[in-house]
């Protein structure tokens, strides 16, 4: 946490109480230059009086100005599921990674393993089925850690073998097809009904980490 990206203060309050509050068309078209900072990182964010999943995934310093803004996306953008808001820690917070120990049963025997990749060429390309495209938060285990990533696509191959999912993942909008198997490749619950604004649809908020991987 730094001191230039606050977590407790908040902007300015919402046109709705309680819920996150979108950039006005004045700020994003300041002249000058704007810093970005691209971070993707699951949050939940407050809309329509409820807590979404989504994935914040860029910062945003407009020029001249003390207040950071954030680019998030809770559904597919093609149908406009998405918007720059101002960044305010009570209304747009970080998901927690998933806790506990690694299942007992194989192939993990206690100990974490990252998803197992399917190469593209056993896979098939994305998209040739429109019924196999998807939009799903998810955390996946890779390189030793939990990453935070949009299954975009799932499929079958075949009648005996395993699901397998198509995910997107990092600032350089990494992808890979992996085994679906619901533990390294982890989707969010989805959406419960609306609740109070202290109160996570998806993840307890007051064990929620502090951390987004915020800009310096």
């Amino acid at each position: 946490m730094t001191s230039s990206v606050p977590f407790s203060r908040p902007v300015r309050s919402a046109e709705s109480p309680g819920d996150a509050e979108r950039a006005p068309r004045e700020l994003m078209s300041l002249p000058g230059h704007y810093r970005d900072e691209r971070r993707w990182r699951l949050v939940e964010i407050r809309l329509g009086g409820r807590w979404c999943p989504g994935m914040l995934t860029v910062w945003r310093r407009p020029p001249g100005s003390g207040v950071w803004v954030v680019h998030v996306t809770w559904g597919p953008e093609s149908t406009g599921e998405w918007g720059w808001f101002l960044f305010d820690g009570d209304r747009i917070r970080p998901l927690p990674e998933p806790a506990g120990p690694a299942p007992a049963a194989a192939p993990y025997r206690g100990t974490w393993r990252d998803a197992v990749r399917v190469p593209a060429e056993l896979a098939g390309p994305v998209g040739t089925d429109p019924g196999e495209r998807c939009w799903r938060p998810a955390w996946l285990r890779a390189e030793g850690s939990w990453r935070s990533v949009l299954v975009t696509a799932r499929r079958r191959p075949g009648p005996q073998l395993p699901w397998i999912a198509h995910v997107r993942w990092g600032e350089d909008k990494q992808a890979a097809w992996v085994i679906a198997d619901g533990i390294a490749l982890c989707p969010l619950p989805r959406p419960g009904p609306v609740t109070d604004a202290g109160t996570s649809a998806v993840a307890p908020g007051p064990s929620a980490p502090t951390g987004l991987g915020e800009p310096a």
